[in-house]
């Protein structure tokens, strides 16, 4: 069976023209594979940042309870510390003129001061 001319070239333009469309799908196949190949990178990077910096900021936070329970703990050793050194001052009789042992009323005035006149002590 033979074709007329026009017949012939017009079956040649489709045949060509699904062979690009069939080209050009593959390729589209194959652009949307590898942007969606970059796209789960994206996420995972993210994700990964996200881990680290949640990683990073409970650690700082330990630090800084760490930090801060050290503190107190410093400053309540200095405290007792000082606390023992006034008391053994001025419980011991080196040139005081006091006697050796203090009362308790006595060493509580000079640990902590005298004491602040409240309102009810006030006469107005």
């Amino acid at each position: 069976m033979m074709y007329p001319p026009k017949m012939k070239e017009e079956q040649e333009r489709r045949k060509k023209k699904e062979t690009e469309e069939r080209m050009s799908l593959e390729e589209t196949k194959k652009q949307i594979l590898k942007l969606q190949e970059k796209l789960l990178k994206h996420q995972l990077f993210l994700q990964l940042k996200k881990v680290l910096h949640e990683e990073e900021t409970r650690r700082r936070k330990e630090q800084s309870d760490l930090t801060t329970l050290a503190s107190a703990a410093y400053q309540q050793s200095l405290t007792v510390h000082t606390g023992t050194l006034l008391l053994s001052m001025q419980g011991s009789p080196g040139g005081h003129n006091r006697p050796g042992t203090l009362m308790a009323a006595d060493r509580a005035k000079q640990m902590f001061g005298p004491k602040v006149l409240g309102l009810d002590t006030l006469s107005l």
